[in-house]
């Protein structure tokens, strides 16, 4: 009866505080930064760290940066005194597809005016470059790794290991297609033709969009468009970076594109739910867990610097 009320008490809960709650994005919190006597605009600083994977909110589950920075993209957006974002990005990159929802609210920003700049971490690479080319401007650190252009879709096969063992996986399915890349299996080169067909479809629109977003030629692209990391010294040359700094030069940069000010300057932040202090309570949840899990359970695009990103978490 006991265990009964407590989890009716969480449901409540739950329940009462809504959307959020229930595992939604939490409200943005502001903190000052720089305060500017008479300064009607304002500047907004934005970090993203981890790895791009929205996550579903299951209580064992923890949830890479897409959730948070979408949120705090988008009251940016909102907000009619932002003038500009400088969006700090230390990602080796994740889903295709959420990649592609950042680099397009990052798009939406300079569509209603606002001047958008991005800093690049230790890591901002494959999904992490795919975003950051939709900004006005991209700042390398001097030790930041980019580039890694390129898409992945990662499966492990043990058919023959079940084989050894005597085990065979008879499943009954529709089509000669739909168990594809299915790791009980042997496999079946028609299966890795028509993900390869996926692989490439994604790669250029990857492609495309650095090309469109750094003004940079794709023949010329191509040099450095195999996969391959690049310091930032060699993306500076590649084009695919505006300078070399440090968040003192990302910030002047932003200042000069929105006119010079004066300006307020704020930090974005994400005030955690109840069910991420649920979360948190029942011990850490790894984002890298998460992006497994998919990966594991069905072919899965991905725009990840290498699909072994452990060491990335937020």
């Amino acid at each position: 009866m006991v265990g009964l009320a407590f989890l009716g008490g969480i449901g409540f809960l739950l329940a009462g505080v809504g959307g959020a709650g229930a595992g939604g994005p939490g409200r943005i919190r502001e903190s000052p930064v720089e305060k500017v006597a008479g300064a009607r605009q304002r500047l907004v600083l934005i970090e993203a760290r981890g790895l791009m994977i929205e996550g579903q909110g299951g209580m064992g589950e923890g949830p890479g940066l897409t959730r948070p920075l979408l949120t705090m993209l988008e009251a940016a957006a909102v907000d009619t005194t932002v003038e500009g974002v400088l969006l700090s990005l230390d990602t080796p990159g994740g889903s295709v597809t959420d990649a592609d929802q950042i680099h397009h609210r990052l798009k939406g920003l300079r569509e209603k005016g606002k001047h958008v700049v991005v800093l690049m971490g230790d890591l901002c690479a494959s999904g992490g470059l795919y975003a950051a080319v939709a900004a006005e401007k991209i700042v390398a650190r001097p030790t930041t790794l980019t580039g890694s252009i390129g898409v992945i879709i990662s499966g492990l096969n043990i058919a023959s290991l079940l084989e050894q063992h005597g085990v065979k996986d008879t499943s009954i399915v529709s089509g000669p297609n739909k168990a594809l890349l299915s790791p009980t299996q042997p496999v079946d080169p028609a299966h890795v033709a028509l993900l390869k067909g996926i692989v490439d479809a994604m790669y250029q629109r990857f492609v495309k969009l650095v090309s469109e977003g750094r003004n940079v030629p794709t023949d010329k692209l191509a040099a450095v468009a195999d996969g391959r990391l690049l310091t930032a010294d060699q993306a500076l040359a590649a084009g695919l970076v505006d300078q070399i700094g440090h968040d003192e030069d990302a910030l002047a940069t932003l200042k000069t594109l929105a006119g010079g000010g004066p300006f307020e300057i704020v930090r974005y932040d994400v005030e955690p739910t109840l069910l991420d202090l649920l979360k948190s309570a029942s011990g850490p949840a790894s984002p890298e867990t998460a992006l497994w899990a998919r990966v594991l359970s069905a072919p899965r695009a991905l725009y990840l610097a290498t699909p072994f990103a452990s060491g990335i978490a937020p």
